[in-house]
């Protein structure tokens, strides 16, 4: 009797532990489904919100380009943060970034052709940030169609011995960070070009009005650092017109080929910052203006 109470007992205590690790699971499979709501509900909310913040964009660049005629600057309205909007749950900043004033590393390439003035023009930027000027035949390589190596360049045989090896794109960038595959690039340099480089989905005129100086001496052999200095706007000040441009020049001694810069931008990066329940999220998308009409090409969750 006293070995059967036992037996008894056992059963006993394994039924209660098993009970106990039931209603645990169960407990668990539905603090995990709530979690799993929150968040849903939180990444639909931010989509949301973001959606709010590329109409404010697009309504912003609009009236820029009605009132400016087509000539952008870093001290417009639309180059202001959008001021904190407060929200049941949630707070939501954002601002809009050009794309116009950086390098654009797909014109290295365009439809798949080495264009020989945008690889000189790339190259006088990594002199001016002290890079390896061989790195814009290396971009020109890994960018154009064809599978003949430029002089300093490298096609898929210039890295199929790496370790791990791996081949060349051939195609246009979708982001700039891609340039980090070349065989040459350091983490070093990357960080010394990354600020002043992108990579947009169509040819747009590197805009002059919001570039940094750096990107000034792209222009010409002739333009140093002190000649770029004093041709970069600062904000609240730009160059209304492609002849006041000219006479800037000319003033400086330089006599430079414009084509491929223009005063206005046709990408920006609408960029959000939201914060819902004391958790941030970060969400952008790339716009694309063309006259009076804006239009959303890309959306991503996280930055650019």
């Amino acid at each position: 009797m006293r070995r059967q109470r036992g037996v008894a007992l056992i059963v006993a205590m394994l039924a209660v532990a098993l009970a106990v690790l039931l209603v645990a699971a169960l407990l668990d499979r539905g603090e995990t489904s709530r979690a799993q709501l929150r968040d849903h509900w939180r990444a639909e909310q931010g989509w949301q919100l973001m959606a709010g913040l590329e109409a404010w964009a697009a309504e912003i660049l609009r009236e820029q380009a009605a009132r400016s005629g087509g000539v952008d600057a870093l001290g417009d309205p639309w180059a202001q943060p959008m001021p904190p909007v407060d929200i049941p749950g949630a707070r939501i900043t954002g601002r809009l970034r050009d794309l116009g004033g950086c390098f654009d590393l797909n014109s290295l390439a365009p439809h798949g052709v080495a264009d020989e003035q945008a690889i000189r023009r790339f190259e006088r930027l990594l002199r001016t940030l002290g890079l390896d000027p061989r790195l814009a035949a290396e971009a020109a390589d890994w960018i154009d169609a064809d599978h003949e190596p430029r002089a300093g360049g490298g096609e898929d045989s210039a890295y199929a011995t790496l370790a791990p090896g791996y081949r060349v794109g051939n195609r246009p960038l979708a982001h700039a960070s891609e340039l980090k595959r070349l065989r040459s690039m350091d983490m070093r340099s990357w960080q010394e070009l990354s600020p002043y480089v992108c990579a947009l989905p169509t040819p747009a005129p590197l805009n002059l009005n919001t570039a940094p100086w750096p990107l000034w001496t792209t222009l010409d052999d002739a333009v140093n650092e002190n000649i770029a200095r004093r041709l970069a706007r600062e904000p609240g000040s730009a160059y209304g017109s492609m002849e006041s441009l000219q006479l800037a020049l000319q003033r400086e001694g330089i006599a430079a080929d414009l084509r491929g810069y223009g005063l206005g931008s046709t990408y920006f990066l609408a960029e959000a910052q939201i914060e819902a329940d004391g958790i941030p999220f970060a969400y952008s998308s790339l716009l694309q203006r063309q006259g009076l009409a804006v239009r959303v090409v890309a959306r991503m969750r996280g930055a650019y």
